[in-house]
């Protein structure tokens, strides 16, 4: 530099007089501020959780299309659905009527059944009907295969 280009700043120069954020406006770019910087930031730190995501279930399910499983199971006594009927019953021949159409042993019968009556129509496999008989008398009966 010249001594002239140096006495030219030393005469001009006032502190604080020229600031970046004012220059950069005269160039028409604005600063951007903190918050701007922290959403930018947020923004990208949720495109990378989502991406992960993605090729974390990608890399868990595939692409391959996947054929269902098929399980083949043969029905035996407590799986088998039937219509049963009890109108004002007695436990002790709803018991019997039970283990006679499923072919199953019921078991857990109460001290006193014949305190017990029901009136039901049902359509389902003897577990279930046991099941809903316990709810509705309150005993503790479970199904067994014979």
């Amino acid at each position: 530099m010249e001594n002239k280009e140096i006495d030219f700043v030393a005469r001009h120069y006032r502190k604080n007089r020229f600031s970046a954020a004012s220059g950069w406006r005269r160039l028409g770019i604005a600063p951007v501020s903190w918050w701007k910087r922290y959403r930018v930031a947020a923004a990208i730190a949720g495109a990378v959780v989502i991406s992960a995501t993605a090729a974390i279930i990608y890399k868990e399910y595939g692409t391959e299309a996947s054929q269902p499983e098929v399980i083949v199971t043969t029905a035996g006594p407590l799986n088998e659905v039937k219509v049963i009927d009890f109108e004002n019953a007695p436990l002790p021949v709803v018991v019997e009527k039970i283990e006679s159409v499923y072919g199953v042993r019921v078991e857990g019968i109460p001290a006193s059944p014949e305190k017990y009556s029901l009136s039901l129509h049902y359509e389902g496999t003897p577990t279930d009907l046991v099941s809903a008989i316990n709810d509705i008398l309150g005993t503790q009966m479970t199904v067994a295969e014979k």
